[in-house]
């Protein structure tokens, strides 16, 4: 049982750290992303907060430990070390959140092995009794323009995807082609006009972006939650049973 995982719960755990026509990447597209890189949130040594929302899940003496640092920013263009240590109590609630738990061991297995792959990173259920380790080293670029990351075309450095532009309205999609050869296309949802976002003790103003993997099969979409001042807020990942789970993230800024 100690290798059992929900592929999507490692997804999203990693991530920590989310006009009308689809459009690949070009000069002018929406997967080109300018603006100011020396952002006081993005310098080396940068400290950040993940906080799954696993209260409801697992009982309250479960352990969550998030390591997660800005490790190089060349221009821009951000090495981030993740480390994310957690009772692997969590990974089962999740896997049950989802709807897989009587799926076949092997089943899982081979899925979690591609998400890892995808991700680029690792899984250690072995060294510390009782506890996961997920472990990745993925690569964002943040400036005061926007977000992307290089997750989805498998770490490729020259082929970033936007998360989003602060310039965007809502209507505004774009996509890409994973290596795998699916398609993913991202949508701003929501853009505030007001401060309507509770994060902890405060009211953002933030920008909502629904991506879709097509052909998914666990995964209905993930929504990515971001303000124009403090980046990323988190992601809420909706499975397609109905169900969702919930990440905060909290720049040292903030």
């Amino acid at each position: 049982m100690n290798r059992i995982v929900l592929p999507s719960a490692v997804a999203v755990l990693c991530l920590a750290l989310m006009g009308c026509s689809l459009l690949e990447s070009d000069d002018d597209g929406p997967n080109s992303l300018g603006g100011d890189p020396n952002l006081e949130m993005t310098k080396e040594g940068s400290v950040w907060d993940v906080s799954p929302r696993i209260y409801d899940l697992v009982p309250v003496d479960y352990e969550f430990k998030d390591d997660v640092k800005i490790v190089k920013n060349s221009n821009g263009v951000l090495t981030v070390d993740v480390k994310l240590t957690f009772d692997k109590r969590i990974l089962l609630s999740i896997d049950t959140l989802a709807g897989t738990e009587s799926l076949p061991l092997e089943a899982k297995q081979l899925a979690l092995d591609a998400v890892l792959k995808k991700l680029g990173a690792t899984i250690d259920t072995v060294s510390v009794p009782g506890m996961a380790i997920v472990k990745a080293s993925p690569n964002f670029k943040a400036t005061n323009e926007g977000i992307q990351e290089y997750v989805t075309s498998g770490g490729n450095l020259s082929k970033p995807f936007t998360i989003v532009k602060y310039n965007m309205n809502v209507g505004d999609s774009w996509s890409m082609t994973t290596p795998e050869g699916k398609t993913v296309t991202r949508k701003v949802v929501h853009k505030s006009t007001t401060d309507d976002y509770d994060l902890y003790f405060w009211r953002f103003k933030v920008f909502k972006v629904e991506s879709v993997e097509q052909d998914d099969p666990l995964i209905e979409k993930v929504t990515y939650i971001a303000n124009h001042k403090y980046g990323p807020f988190g992601a809420i990942v909706k499975f397609k049973n109905g169900n969702e789970f919930k990440v905060d993230v909290t720049s040292p800024t903030l």
